[in-house]
């Protein structure tokens, strides 16, 4: 029988075995994986190796130009210089002294600082963005006190024509959260800069271009030693291509000087192709203020202004086309047969509907035709091609423009929807029909309700775009044209230079001949004895007579003054561009809205204006009152 002691011997010498065993493995198994580590997988740990020394710097490209029709440069780009952060080696306590040397309030830097690490802390970003030299030259000099501070040339955007185009151009700023939440897929990283409105955000993807980037070695400080591979892997940046715009720098320039100290909106579109020649919007700002950062007056002014300087009239605003509205009724009313050219209606100063008379404007015409009734803006005769019942040998069972027929020829001409623009921000307007009134007054409705559709007043709303774009399918006679700024891109590259595909323009469905005669009395407003008169513009020196063909209007507005509204086409005997303008709380069309066409149209083909008289009489109209 084994004593004690051997017994302890044997389970010892076990013990000592299991562990000697168990030794040799874990050392077996390391000298395996330091075999594959160093002879067979010596590329992958080699470049992973690297990659922990090498830091992959964005290259942001130079953001497309854009030019007027002439070629005048409108935008371009400026260098700036930015100062970035790169959270995973700076460290926070180092704030006080970037916010000294770069003489900034420490509250400021590190607010940024912390936007910047809630964002991420694994991404490089702009912890100060368009600094000064001197400070650009302070912080590089202690680059080696401030780990993970790096620096960047960046560019915003630079405007050099006395034409603003705010609501047009739009404006550039940097990325939000939300944005990059959608965009980060397309390459989009944090600091990037975007366009935010306008053209500089519907063509984004094309003004940007292609981003670079560069490889560079860093040390454990975050600091670049030298370019990797001597730059060989570098990916070189592309601009963003180059637009030209139908705008004419010069029209749009006089034009925003008109509506100084007025509210309201004009449009001057090509009656062929469609292209803006000129859009204003006004009250508007200088997009220069999203360069440097906001201060509280100019937040104020944007954001916190009833006057709502950032609202685009010209697209966005929904008032009563009032009389320019006459010319539609007459266009369709001699379409669907319910009258002739040379139909009369009796006007006795005014159109009664049971106890209530709509009056006349101008009195009593007596019997008066299509062609005199826009020429002197009876609304006896509109009301009437609104309201009655028309029998006549086309129709011996008569016809009556009710709501859904008047509904369908305004949908022809582009009212109460969108327009194919290639700018955001639009708002279709208000065409009502019987569902809108049943909802509205539920107790009932009939024809005074909608006889003052007629002459463009009531519940309906227009936008200048939308009355340009009408007035040029007048001019044409029924192509609804599709409007649009941007003539042509041009690659930078290889200067190839594209057109943009814009939905096809529609057709109207009116004959020729009716659209003529409603030609005929527009000619009559402004070149006869028409309400437009002061919209002539008659030879002087070496020009020659532009002949005017147009209709006033005048927006009733039950809070305050009348909005003034004018449409036109110039020159009458061949039509090249058409306007549309309201001026809110203006008054008479013939006052405000009229000599602004005018004088956008004299510029467009003159080159100048030669009525300086009217020039000043304009800029003496102001908007008073409420909206």
């Amino acid at each position: 029988m084994p004593t004690l002691a051997a017994t302890a011997r044997d389970d010892a010498q076990v013990r000592y075995r299991i562990f000697s065993v168990v030794v040799l493995a874990v050392l077996a198994f390391l000298a395996a994986r330091l075999v594959q580590m160093q002879l067979l997988d010596t590329e992958q740990y080699a470049t992973e190796a690297e990659g922990n020394a090498i830091e992959t710097k964005i290259v942001r490209p130079a953001r497309g130009y854009i030019y007027d029709r002439n070629g005048v440069l409108l935008v371009d780009n400026e260098t700036t210089l930015s100062v970035t952060v790169a959270p995973r080696y700076f460290d926070e306590a180092d704030l006080p002294l970037v916010a000294e040397l770069a003489g900034r309030p420490l509250d400021e830097v590190a607010a940024r600082y912390a936007e910047i690490t809630e964002r991420s802390r694994y991404q490089e970003d702009v912890l100060l963005k368009n600094v000064p030299f001197w400070t650009f030259a302070r912080l590089q000099e202690n680059q080696y006190r401030l780990r993970g501070i790096g620096f960047r040339e960046d560019q915003q955007r630079r405007y050099h024509s006395d034409a603003k185009l705010t609501h047009a151009l739009g404006f550039v700023n940097e990325i939000n959260e939300d944005e990059l939440d959608r965009m980060e897929e397309q390459g989009f990283r944090l600091g990037d800069r975007i366009g935010k409105t306008g053209l500089e955000a519907e063509y984004e993807p094309i003004l940007r271009g292609r981003v670079g980037r560069e490889f560079w070695l860093v040390n454990v400080h975050g600091m670049d030693v030298q370019p990797y591979e001597g730059g060989a892997e570098n990916v070189e940046p592309q601009s963003g291509a180059a637009l030209t715009l139908a705008v004419d720098a010069s029209v749009q320039a006089l034009a925003e000087s008109l509506f100084v100290d007025k509210r309201g909106g004009a449009v001057m579109i090509d009656v062929n192709t469609g292209g803006i020649i000129s859009m204003v919007s006004a009250p508007d700002f200088d997009l220069d203020i999203y360069r440097d950062g906001f201060t509280q007056a100019e937040v104020d002014f944007l954001y916190r202004n009833p006057q709502k300087p950032d609202f685009n009239r010209a697209t966005q605003a929904s008032l009563p086309p009032g009389s320019t509205w006459k010319p539609f009724m007459a266009a369709v009313a001699l379409e669907e047969g319910m009258i002739k050219p040379e139909t009369t209606l009796y006007c006795p100063g005014g159109y009664r509907i049971g106890g209530r008379l709509y009056r006349c404007h101008g009195g009593a015409h007596g019997d008066i035709a299509v062609e005199d009734a826009i020429r002197v803006s009876c609304n006896t005769f509109f009301f009437r091609l609104m309201n009655d019942t028309f029998v006549n040998a086309e129709h011996p069972e008569g016809i009556t423009m009710d709501l859904d027929r008047f509904g369908y020829w305004t949908r022809q001409f582009g009212f109460g929807q969108l327009a194919p623009l290639d700018i955001p921000n639009q708002g279709p307007g208000l065409i009502p029909d019987s569902s809108y009134y049943d909802e509205r007054w539920p107790a009932g409705w009939g024809p005074g309700y909608t006889v003052n559709l007629g002459i463009g007043q009531g519940n309906m709303g227009t936008s200048p775009l939308q009355l340009a774009r009408y007035t040029a399918a007048v001019a044409n006679g029924g192509t609804l044209v599709t409007p649009h700024f941007v003539k042509s891109i041009t690659d930078p590259a290889t200067g190839v230079t594209r057109e943009p595909a814009y939905k096809r323009p529609s057709q109207i469905p009116i004959e020729p001949r009716n659209f003529a005669v409603v030609r005929a009395g527009m000619r009559e407003v402004v070149e006869g004895a028409g309400t437009a008169r002061r919209a002539r513009i008659d030879a002087v020196d070496d020009f020659p007579k532009i002949p005017v063909a147009g209709k006033t209007g005048t927006a009733e507005n039950p809070r305050g003054k009348d909005h003034s509204v004018f449409i036109a086409y110039a020159p009458a005997d061949d039509p090249q561009v058409a306007v549309g303008v309201i001026v809110e709380n203006a008054g008479y069309g013939g006052t405000a809205a009229a000599p602004i066409a005018s004088l956008m149209i004299e510029q467009y083909f003159r080159g100048t204006v030669t009525r300086p008289q009217l020039v000043e009489f304009v800029r003496a109209q102001r908007s008073v009152g409420r909206i």
